[in-house]
């Protein structure tokens, strides 16, 4: 296997925008309001305990309940990585009617904070503190009223409504997370022949299905040498990641992967003699560990169980001993070997 490859929320104002966007008709205000709440977020991000208390912090008007069939407005909420980016997503089924809108962020926490201020506001539009419009002045007791009566029943300018000042803000710029990564970096394993085989090669990954990560990628064991030996190969693998931890900027991937290939054996005691080409395949089981360190760039290191599929070995031919006419110079075990890789890449699209 070979994957080659924080900050304040702007999402306060941003939930705040997507909360009025989402309830372009609110609620009748009341005490509160009993709702359903459908939660799932990555492994690393806030629980649903967590994002209940988030809105809480928001507004005491918020009672999340279990669906018992009674007709109340449900709140579904998804975060889910998807490659260098956290995105969240917030859909408010209100009897049928449903609204969906899309948070992305570079962390799970500010993600989370943006769609509970949402929710809040969703239910409280009073959530950020409501606007009230302003008292007439009264005169004070020891005051003598000069003022013609017609002027104190002057209707005052008629305030803007704090809460429809949203509504008329332009809703802000999602940005879409990347869904490819383009990696390329070296690997080292063995099993495969009687020394540890050097590769050079490349990886292609696919992030739409996040959390699952998708790759494939080829390589190229340049001509190695030992002593019976001189061997070369052509590998190319696919498999699939999943993230397990998630710490800022460190990501840890539980990953599997499949690999095939030909390789190449020339005896080096023999002018032009060849001694095998055949098929090589083995199932990778490992762990990856990916390091953010500017934009779209990243770090890998791998390290696989490699369990060969496709045992082979080399004979050498032997034209002396016609009673002997071959001689095994290596067989690949029935074992798991190791792989182990670098790599540096970038996310893009």
């Amino acid at each position: 296997m070979f994957v080659i490859g924080s900050s304040t929320p702007r999402g306060l104002l941003g939930a705040a925008l997507l909360a009025s966007a989402l309830c372009t008709t609110l609620p009748a205000r009341a005490d509160t309001e009993s709702i359903t709440l459908d939660y799932d977020a990555s492994a690393g991000c806030p629980d649903r305990k967590q994002f209940v208390a988030r809105v809480r912090t928001f507004t005491s008007k918020a009672e999340i309940v279990n669906d018992d069939g009674t007709p109340r407005r449900k709140f579904g909420v998804q975060v889910a990585r998807a490659g260098s980016a956290i995105q969240g997503e917030l859909t408010i089924d209100d009897r049928g009617a449903k609204t969906t809108r899309h948070v992305s962020g570079k962390t799970c926490d500010e993600v989370v904070s943006a769609l509970a201020l949402a929710t809040a506001i969703a239910i409280d539009p009073d959530a950020l503190g409501g606007a009230t419009e302003p008292e007439l002045a009264e005169p004070k007791p020891n005051e003598a009223v000069t003022e013609p009566p017609a002027k104190p029943a002057a209707p005052p300018p008629a305030p803007t409504p704090a809460p429809s000042a949203p509504r008329k803000a332009p809703q802000p710029q999602i940005q879409s997370p990347p869904l490819f990564y383009l990696s390329a970096g070296g690997r080292a394993g063995d099993v495969m022949a009687p020394s540890v085989r050097f590769e050079a090669g490349g990886e292609l990954g696919f992030t739409y299905f996040a959390p699952f990560e998708l790759y494939v990628g080829a390589a190229y064991g340049p001509v190695q040498t030992n002593a019976s030996l001189r061997m070369s190969d052509w590998l190319g693998w696919v498999g699939a990641g999943y993230p397990m931890v998630e710490l800022e900027p460190i990501s840890v991937l539980a990953e599997l992967a499949f690999e095939a290939g030909q390789t190449r054996a020339i005896d080096v005691n023999v002018p032009n003699g060849d001694i095998a080409r055949g098929l090589w395949a083995a199932v990778d089981v490992g762990v990856a560990a990916r390091l953010r360190v500017s934009g779209p760039l990243f770090f890998q290191a791998n390290l696989a169980a490699r369990t060969p599929t496709s045992l082979q070995s080399y004979v050498r031919q032997n034209p002396i001993n016609a009673a002997n006419k071959s001689e095994e110079v290596y067989r690949v075990p029935l074992r798991p070997g190791y792989l182990f890789g670098l790599s540096a890449g970038a996310h893009f699209l």
